[in-house]
């Protein structure tokens, strides 16, 4: 028996979330469909604008400077207490990095090619 398009992209997403549970599945499949179709180009890195939630009580100052020296990323405080706010060029094995920390709740966010699409 076949399947329709929209219980395979269901299967689809919920094998993003298991993969990296705390991390937005479009932002997930955004970064990989970027990472294919700029693959030809000079700039293979998506660009990537994210918001990183962390778990209360967790000191952001500490986490910022981590994402600048290790990820090389433009970092800054967000709205909420708990919150940074990242940029920077990035493939998924970056975001997965990033998202190993068990200090995260949630990343969430978007990717574009960065050359105005």
């Amino acid at each position: 028996m076949a399947q329709d398009a929209e219980s395979i992209y269901n299967e689809y997403v919920s094998k993003l979330k298991q993969v990296m549970p705390n991390v937005d599945p479009s932002l997930v499949h955004r970064i990989i469909y970027l990472e294919r179709k700029l693959a030809s180009e000079d700039m293979i890195e998506p660009d990537v604008s994210a918001i990183i939630e962390y778990k209360p009580g967790t000191n952001v100052d500490i986490k910022m400077n981590g994402l600048r020296e290790k990820y090389s990323l433009e970092v800054e405080h967000g709205d909420k207490k708990d919150v940074l706010h990242v940029l920077g060029r990035m493939k998924i094995d970056k975001i997965q990095n990033i998202a190993a920390d068990r200090d995260i709740v949630k990343i969430t966010g978007k990717a574009d090619p960065g050359y105005g699409e």
